[in-house]
């Protein structure tokens, strides 16, 4: 197989025995714990068992007491506020989840959103939004999930007599927007303690300012963390402190959720088992399709309506372009492919593609696919707006693309980002400079770890330690997310017990069991992918890297190993 693995440093054992002996698990379960940096009692019940009393308060936020203060002002004064967001995930549900707070305090008639046209406006705040609001007389513009490096779009606003309030998770630059606040944890000033919320989590923390003033009843307040939920998981931003306790919080919101848009988008079947990795593979492409392919604003009207046939209607849209989005993105990742062969870059440290006619909705989506081929620092273009480029750029490992490509700004017109991702646009003429200029810096900065796919092994462990005790622990480690991954595990030469055979339309997949001769159990494995190695499995013994699934059927709950990767003998 193609992955490099890479095991884990053994933790000390003292340690992993008195976390055993502190909290009542096994070794393995405490090894486990300890390599995640739980090394204590108070650790493990702040992760084992998050209460609402660990979220922060809003107000050690830099700026909390400004934005809570002028949008107090706003509602008395009976001023118009635009909720403005991003046009993916996190931007959508942002908007949604201010909405509808705000809706509880002040009229429709002195609330309204608005969405960014990606292939009109692109990213961030445009002035288009800023026009929106002066013609409909909106005083205040409370943006999320974006706005951080708007200084040029601020100062407009400002001119026209319209205040910002900007609710951000990005890196800031150098400068600030003269926004009337500027909440954002990256703020080198903010002393807020947890730095990694979602820019959704960020406009939460401002709904828990305001209702320090309006009171909603907190169960209220809270529901609107399902919301919260799929932006943390949608943006893969770390499962770790606060977030963790959001997305818990969030997820059981979910399962029982009220939104009208959210239980007509989840197949009722599932909402009652869904977890992070539903929302991230079921839920996320097709919020996102809306912005992607027609126009994101559809996919807050669905999360606010409270009109069952229009959230029929919305849904249904919302299908057939997630439909769309995957047809193009096949065909857009094939020509970029070839693009890559023909233009003989199999042999540079980076990968770079460009065709006008390319969706820009999707161009982040093929990022994403060239780097799983050919594992590099990935960039592909297309034309924008007014004669420029525009660029979704993808990383690899824990190269820091943002940081790569702000090496190389002396070259666009806007940029943002962070280490996995970024965005930017440039003008053509100098497209070709760009080029040589990031394949320099990347061949400067990358290390050989991080030419090669590999699999982060967290420990070795024996057939029998797969068993119901081991199962429940593993279900209590979740949400998963980053810096909280599923732990991924070694299996030592096993062999297949009884049956090999394919699955799905092509048979790419493989379904088959290996033996515990203990308990005298089957345990069942999907190798994703690995339909091309039937005859392997069959014939010969082989090591397993591997993650534990749950399979939800008519109300019970059964385990399967997902193979990672596997090496034959």
């Amino acid at each position: 197989m193609s992955l490099k693995w890479i095991y884990k440093p053994e933790p000390d054992e003292e340690i992993v025995d008195r976390i055993s002996s502190s909290i009542g698990f096994g070794t393995l379960e405490s090894k486990i714990l300890v390599l995640r940096d739980i090394d204590n009692y108070q650790k493990a019940r702040e992760f084992f068992k998050p209460k609402l009393e660990d979220i922060h308060s809003p107000f050690l936020m830099a700026d909390m007491q400004k934005a809570v203060e002028r949008i107090a002002s706003a509602i008395e004064n009976g001023e118009k506020i635009l909720v403005y967001g991003d046009y993916d995930v996190d931007g959508t549900t942002a908007v949604a989840l201010m909405y509808l707070y705000l809706s509880k305090i002040v009229g429709k008639k002195y609330l309204d959103f608005y969405i960014p046209d990606r292939n009109l406006e692109g990213y961030g705040v445009s002035d288009e939004g800023i026009n929106y609001a002066k013609e409909n007389n909106f005083s205040l513009i409370i943006a999320l999930d974006c706005g951080i490096k708007a200084i040029d779009k601020v100062d407009y606003a400002n001119s026209l007599g319209i205040d910002f309030i900007i609710c951000d998770h990005h890196l800031p630059g150098d400068e600030l927007p003269k926004a009337v606040a500027v909440l954002d944890p990256k703020r080198n000033d903010c002393r807020y303690p947890y730095k990694e919320l979602s820019g959704c989590g960020v406009g939460f923390k401002l709904c828990q300012g305001l209702n320090t003033i309006y009171k909603i009843p907190e169960s209220e307040l809270y529901d609107l963390t399902d919301l919260l939920a799929i932006s943390i998981a949608a943006d893969i931003v770390a499962m770790t402190g606060e977030n963790r306790v959001l997305a818990k919080l969030g997820l059981k919101t979910l399962r029982k959720t009220r939104n009208l848009g959210l239980r007509l988008l989840i197949p009722q079947e599932k909402i009652s088992t869904f977890d992070i990795s539903n929302i991230v593979f079921e839920i996320a492409p097709k919020i996102n399709a809306a912005g992607r392919i027609s126009h994101g604003k559809a996919a807050v009207k669905l999360m606010i309506s409270e009109n069952l046939k229009q959230a029929h209607e919305i849904v249904s849209d919302i299908l057939d372009l997630n439909d769309s989005r995957r047809e193009l993105d096949a065909n857009i990742t094939i020509s970029a492919t070839n693009q890559v062969v023909e233009t003989n870059q199999e042999n540079n440290f980076s990968t770079i593609v460009y065709h006008p006619e390319w969706n820009k909705g999707v161009i982040g989506i093929v990022a994403s696919r060239l780097t799983e081929v050919y594992y590099k620092p990935t960039l592909v273009f297309t034309d924008g707006n007014n004669g420029e480029m525009v660029a979704s750029a993808r990383s690899v490992s824990d190269f820091d693309v943002h940081e790569a490509l702000d090496l190389c700004s002396e070259y666009f017109l806007k940029f943002g980002g962070h280490q996995a991702a970024a965005g930017l646009s440039m003008e053509k003429d100098k497209f070709e400079a760009f080029k040589i200029k990031f394949e320099k810096v990347v061949a400067e900065r990358i290390k050989e770890h991080q030419k090669e796919p590999s699999i982060s092994i967290d420990t070795t462990i024996e057939i029998e330690d797969l068993n119901r005790e081991f199962f429940n622990f593993h279900r209590k480690l979740a949400p998963f997310g980053p810096h909280n991954m599923k732990p991924v595990l070694e299996l030592k030469n096993q062999k297949v017990s009884g049956y090999v055979k394919t699955m799905g339309k092509d048979g790419g997949h493989l379904k088959f069991y290996i033996h515990q001769p203990v308990s005298g159990r089957n345990i069942e494995c999907i190798g994703f992918k690995l339909g091309d190695y039937m005859e392997d499995f069959k014939t010969k013994s082989f090591d397993l890297a591997f993650t534990v699934e749950e399979n939800h059927w008519k109300g019970n709950v059964t385990y399967y190993l997902n193979i990672r990767d596997v090496k034959f003998h």
